[in-house]
């Protein structure tokens, strides 16, 4: 049975209908055609996004599932705390600095974990003790845990076996839809906070056009202003004429990259170059890698390149006519959600969250405020497959709109020949 809830405020306007599941279904493919039209729009990729479970079928007949991509950050935190970090530097952890893995804080976030330990190694350098033994322990830790990030976010196991594949094509997917969206709109803004490179490989392979903050040829260094440029081409050789191309988008992520790296270049104004051989064997011999907001989430975003990003993702929201389309994000985090908030005080603002309304705290806030500008849409198909899940937001929800002007030309046309006006 299917269990799809679409709400706007508290009101899920599904309920009361009860519509079969291809109707539901139409109702908000219907209601997201709106949304794509609408003047400024943003997408906020989370870490769902790069998770997916692939369907196998074992002998006998019995399916089972393999999840391939990037794990969410749970089950990436458990597996290094479990598999990686030795039961020493647990110990160690809990009784020299008082850090237990096992506190609510740490044990489902890898992410704040590792922060923590970049405020306390911040410390120690600046104190001059970042060559006494607990500050190596600290950055044997750090080391251990960025490598461990860098090696599942790089994936590399199952891009040589095809493991992948399946998730490549839902990201191919997404930016193909997006690319049908009128061509006189500004270009839609990608925002996320996942550190791998499935949107890069997607976007690549499509030959879209893309901005994520760096300019250069061989070497790439960060340069926020390039977010205020677009590709155009001229439109008319005698005027001054231009428009900007159709296969463009821009893209933001928001805590760093596998693929950045901190630069010493003296030359540069922002030290951040992003490198174009991705493998791990390369990346790993890397000093810093900007994959993570450092030391601690709120003040690392103060620095650059976060406070330029998260400038940016500020200014679009603040933005008239602004929506903003939430995938895979658990909105775990603080500084993201207290910007979305804020965005409110703008009376056009509208947020739309895919996502278990069941599951989160957070989305049953958004819920709980009861402002008809907030849609949360999600739930579970017949096929007991998730509506919320990216796969189901890419084949369910977002409209193929080039198929539908097809189909619209088509239908005009045989008008015109059968002379109905």
């Amino acid at each position: 049975m299917s269990e799809i809830y679409f709400y706007k405020g508290k009101e899920n306007i599904l309920e009361n209908a009860n519509p079969s599941e291809s109707e539901s279904l139409k109702k908000i493919q219907d209601a997201f055609s709106k949304v794509l039209d609408g003047k400024n729009l943003s997408f906020l990729l989370g870490s769902g996004c790069s998770s997916h479970r692939v369907e196998k079928i074992k002998k006998g007949g019995v399916k089972d599932y393999v999840e391939v991509g990037v794990p969410t950050m749970v089950p990436l935190a458990k597996e290094f705390y479990s598999r990686i970090l030795p039961r020493e530097s647990k110990k160690w952890l809990e009784a020299t600095l008082k850090l237990n893995v096992n506190d609510d804080e740490f044990n489902s976030n890898l992410e704040k974990f590792l922060g923590t330990l970049h405020s306390i190694y911040f410390f120690y350098e600046k104190t001059g003790r970042e060559d006494k033994p607990n500050a190596q322990k600290v950055a044997s830790v750090i080391k251990l845990a960025r490598d461990f990030l860098l090696q599942k976010c790089l994936n590399e196991v199952n891009k040589t076996s095809n493991n992948d594949e399946e998730l490549n094509k839902i990201y191919e997917s997404f930016y193909r839809k997006l690319l049908y969206r009128n061509s006189n709109l500004p270009k839609p803004n990608i925002f996320t906070t996942n550190y791998d490179l499935y949107s890069e490989i997607a976007l690549d392979k499509l030959g879209i056009h893309y901005v994520n903050g760096f300019s250069g040829g061989i070497r790439k260094y960060f340069n926020p202003t390039i977010f205020n440029y677009a590709l155009a081409e001229k439109m008319d050789l005698s005027q001054s004429k231009w428009s900007v191309i159709d296969n463009f988008i821009y893209l933001y992520k928001l805590h760093g990259s596998v693929n950045w790296i901190q630069d010493e270049e003296e030359t540069k104004l922002f030290r951040v170059r992003e490198i174009q051989e991705t493998t791990y064997s390369n990346l790993e011999k890397q000093n810093l890698i900007m994959i993570h907001p450092t030391p601690l989430k709120q003040n690392a975003s103060m620095g650059s390149p976060y406070s330029d990003l998260f400038r940016e993702f500020q200014k679009k929201l603040m933005q008239n006519n602004n929506v903003l389309i939430t995938l895979g994000y658990s909105f775990s985090d603080e500084h993201i959600n207290n910007l979305i908030y804020q965005a409110f005080t703008i009376p056009s603002f509208r947020l739309i969250v895919i996502g278990d309304h069941n599951a989160s705290d957070d989305i049953k806030k958004f819920q709980s405020l009861d402002d008809p500008r907030i849609w949360i849409i999600g739930g579970e198909l017949q096929d007991e497959s998730k509506l919320h899940y990216f796969k189901g937001f890419v084949e369910k929800i977002l409209p193929d709109l080039k198929n539908d002007e097809i189909d619209d030309k088509i239908e005009n046309t045989i008008r015109k020949l059968l002379g109905d006006k």
